[in-house]
């Protein structure tokens, strides 16, 4: 992905963020502890969850995400109480094919969803970049929708790009319903093609396949504290104001500095947009880094909440944005504001993550595949069979998952085929044209030997192996330490100890993708032989 595409996007959450608990510096002592009545834990979606957007339908919310150069695109997550999330679907769970015309290639970025009571529907709307499109026009935003009733298990229908921008791209989409009305809002991405970035607005038709009238400007970078764009505008009201949150700056590297802003008006369909004198509302602090780009929601008991990103400044960027979650109330002067007191409180024991593929028959919703690429070749038979091949630089067909601490172990049960089956600790390759272009170190077994590898180069080079013929099952284990910079790799034979095979010093930051956090997972290498997993574990230290 381009930087200064992901610059955008990551402005617009950071903006989010601001108002709503990404933390900003602290002002009083007494903040250090959330209020008593509100009891989050944070991160609310742990692992590489930028630009999250939030609503509620009843008692139940349902959160999204951006998922970037990763397949499925655009995550479902389900709660009951704020606190406690579960991944319950995708809006295109396979990917590019379940997309109108398939017309997405990769920029997978800001999901948002809008509920539509009268029609019980919830439509997502979200940014892709067009595969018949080069450069920044083809940065589009497409509509999907659901009934409501099958959120949790059914298919989006897509209607395909609807916001388009001929000159510069359109991302970073959000609905707002006002007085019977429907708007669209977005952003050019003016930065992207050395031009002004603003946020636009939009009448949109019923079934959301058509802007309707024209389109007007609300507002851009104006203020002296603001960078070259504007981003991740996110809509609510509260009063009898209407609230708009926003983000500029860097948002998705080691050098970002996201910021969040936030400005009002009484009248949308023309009125002017006041901006805060005391923006920015939300910046790094001593916990949270670069927050913003995110969704506010109205509670059953009318308290506002507001879910953003931010990175975990224990963990660099190598997790990615995690979606941060606190409560927004007015303040003194009547503006909302933040308690800015978000803490990391969420138990690591509930990170881990533990797949036994023996009692699966199908595919849990926590695997991810590169997104240019169609959904790995997989079936259930008392073990994950999964089809091996020579792709991704030789690495082999790879199934990962977010990490979500930086010193962690991950490992497998495989029963031994032709093919190599094993563990892989997966980033970018050095100097790639975009950030999808998977790459990766681990350890692979086969009948003829073991083998630790690594390709993340480019090229797929082994790093020890050695060859003995072996048949039944082997474990495999990779542990991450020292912050992801050190790798220990470990075989274990039935009735055996563990035998530590290898040790490598790993460059974490060379290989961290471009707005992505690691992703750790399993690969089959060879030429159509299936893999035969067992089990797989990941367990965060």
């Amino acid at each position: 992905m381009d930087i200064r595409y992901i610059n955008t996007t990551v402005i617009c959450a950071v903006f989010m963020c601001v108002l709503l608990s990404c933390g900003v510096k602290r002002r009083d002592a007494d903040k250090n502890v959330a209020p008593a009545d509100v009891q989050l834990v944070n991160p609310a979606l742990p692992g590489d969850n930028p630009d999250p957007s939030i609503i509620r339908i009843g008692k139940v919310y349902y959160a999204t995400s951006t998922t970037n150069e990763w397949a499925p695109y655009f995550t479902i997550y389900k709660s009951v109480d704020l606190k406690n999330w579960v991944l319950v679907n995708h809006v295109f769970p396979e990917g590019f094919k379940d997309m109108k015309d398939q017309w997405g290639e990769n920029n997978f970025w800001a999901s948002e969803l809008a509920y539509d009571a009268k029609q019980h529907r919830i439509y997502a709307y979200y940014t892709a970049h067009n595969r018949k499109v080069k450069g920044n026009p083809g940065l589009q935003c497409g509509v999907a929708w659901i009934d409501a009733n099958k959120i949790e298990t059914g298919k989006f229908t897509d209607n395909g790009p609807v916001i388009i921008e001929d000159d510069c791209g359109a991302i970073d989409a959000f609905e707002f319903q006002d007085k019977g009305k429907i708007y669209a809002f977005w952003k050019n991405d003016g930065n992207g093609c050395g031009k002004e970035s603003w946020i636009w607005v939009q009448e949109i038709n019923e079934s959301r396949t058509k802007l309707l009238g024209e389109k007007r400007k609300v507002y851009t970078n104006s203020q002296p504290w603001e960078t070259s764009l504007v981003e991740g505008a996110c809509f609510f009201r509260m009063g009898e104001y209407i609230y708009s949150l926003y983000a500029v700056g860097g948002c998705c590297d080691a050098k970002c500095n996201y910021k969040t802003g936030i400005a009002r008006t009484k009248d949308l369909a023309g009125g002017k947009w006041e901006k805060y004198d005391k923006n920015p509302v939300m910046v790094s602090n001593e916990r949270w880094n670069c927050p913003g780009h995110g969704t506010v929601v109205e509670s059953a008991d009318h308290r506002f909440f507001m879910l953003y990103h931010a990175f975990n400044k224990n963990y660099d960027v190598f997790v990615g944005r995690e979606g941060i979650l606190e409560e927004l109330k007015t303040g003194p002067d009547g503006w909302p504001v933040l308690h800015n007191a978000t803490i990391p409180n969420r138990p690591k024991a509930e990170l881990d993550f533990y797949d036994d593929f023996k009692k699966d028959n199908k595919l849990n919703l926590a695997w991810q595949w590169p997104s240019k690429l169609p959904k790995p070749d997989v079936n259930f038979n008392k073990g994950l069979h999964l089809v091996s091949t020579n792709q991704n630089h030789e690495l082999g067909t790879f199934l990962g998952q977010y990490i979500k601490t930086v010193n962690f172990s991950i490992s497998t049960k495989v029963t031994l085929t032709e093919a190599q089956s094993g563990l892989c600790f997966a980033g970018a390759i050095f100097k790639s044209k975009w950030p999808g272009e998977l790459g990766g170190i681990g350890i692979t077994a086969a009948e003829d030997g073991i083998t630790v590898y690594n390709n993340l180069e480019g090229k797929y080079l082994v790093l020890k192996q050695v060859k003995e013929q072996s048949h039944g099952l082997i474990e495999l284990k990779m542990q991450i330490s020292g912050g992801g910079k050190l790798i220990d790799f470990f075989y274990k034979k039935p009735q055996l100890e563990w035998v530590k095979f290898h040790t490598a010093t790993f460059d974490a930051p060379k290989y961290a993708p471009w707005g992505m956090g690691y992703r750790a997972g399993i690969v089959a290498k060879g030429s159509g032989q299936k893999a035969f997993f067992n089990s797989f574990e990941l367990k965060n230290n």
